[in-house]
């Protein structure tokens, strides 16, 4: 079930973002946790999960994650096998190519209810298409929770948040070194260990840089931007964005003509009419140029950003390293 959600494009210059096996900037948008000390992309990525390397790319792309992490986390959790196994040896349907455990089939089944109308059962998680797009949803929004430290989100996905919370608050930046000790902060766990201290680091070493990561994140003014069904995508350089998660955010009326397929933006007596296909916008009575013309992205309208802010009174800023846009209001 797809909705139409109107969208703009910001111009930026995009530069190439290479992976070694040490750079601390590996993970392009990271920002956060230090990556000192950490391999990056010391082990190839398994042939059975790269072979859902289009729905790596296509779940990233709409949630904006890198592919590529999502895929070192396929392989961690799974090596791409399908079933899992309950405590008295028989199995069960795991999440697809993820050995997630049963306990997230209440959101699996609200996840497919929310995105295509029918609740998924724990048989659907034995397809990849759903489980990886919920998989890549589950990351989306830590990485708005951790303000895209991916160090602390890749954690999350073996702790969770709340273990992985009560173990930050006790120890601030040293939160990494306490992992070890992760079962004295989970509350009614009788065991001496809690997932895996070392998650972190057998997740990076199967990053590598094997797909395109064309996401881009935005902040109003400083906070990070959570986008429910289509996050900001990067393509011959200009960044398209979805609108009604930012600019009705900062006070701007957003109307949607599906007839005439115009998107029309008014604040403070500016009014802004883009059609989709066209090149051309219309400023109260004045018609300007485009630098790309509005085009449809799965399946919602996305049209052009910096000339919108800047029209509609908004300063925007482009930080390269972070692939972030960030407008202030």
């Amino acid at each position: 079930m797809k909705r139409e959600i109107i969208g703009f494009i910001l111009t930026a210059a995009i530069t190439a973002v290479s992976v070694n096996a040490s750079a601390s900037d590996a993970i392009p948008d990271h920002c956060g946790t230090s990556m000192a000390g950490i391999e990056i992309g010391t082990q190839p990525i398994n042939s059975s999960v790269l072979k859902y390397s289009e729905i790596f790319q296509r779940a990233g792309d709409q949630y904006g994650v890198d592919p590529n992490l999502l895929a070192a986390i396929c392989m961690q959790e799974s090596a791409g096998q399908n079933l899992s196994f309950r405590s008295d040896g028989s199995e069960y349907p795991a999440w697809g190519i993820m050995q997630i455990e049963y306990t997230l089939e209440k959101s699996f089944a609200q996840f497919g209810l929310r995105t295509t109308g029918a609740a998924w059962t724990l048989q659907d998680r034995l397809n990849e298409e759903k489980s990886i797009m919920f998989a890549a949803s589950l990351i989306s929004d830590s990485l708005i929770k951790y303000d895209c430290d991916y160090l602390k989100m890749i954690q999350a996905y073996n702790f969770s948040s709340a273990v992985l919370d009560k173990i930050i608050e006790a120890n601030g930046s040293n939160w990494i070194n306490a992992l070890p000790y992760a079962a004295s902060y989970a509350e009614g766990w009788q065991n001496n260990t809690y997932g895996d201290a070392h998650y972190i680091q057998h997740v990076l070493r199967y990053y590598h840089n094997n797909m395109p990561y064309r996401g881009a994140k935005v902040r109003i003014n400083e906070t990070l931007t959570r986008f429910e069904d289509q996050y900001p995508l990067i393509i011959d350089d200009y960044t398209f964005i979805p609108v009604r998660g930012v600019f009705e955010k900062l006070g701007a009326q957003v109307l949607w003509d599906g007839g005439a397929r115009t998107v029309t933006l008014t604040r403070n007596g500016t009014q802004i009419s883009l059609t989709l296909g066209s090149d051309t916008a219309r400023v109260n009575s004045q018609s300007c140029p485009l630098g790309a013309s509005a085009r449809l992205i799965n399946g919602r309208t996305m049209i052009p950003l910096r000339f919108i802010s800047e029209e509609l009174g908004f300063a925007v800023e482009w930080n390269s390293d972070t692939r972030t846009a960030v407008i202030y209001g």
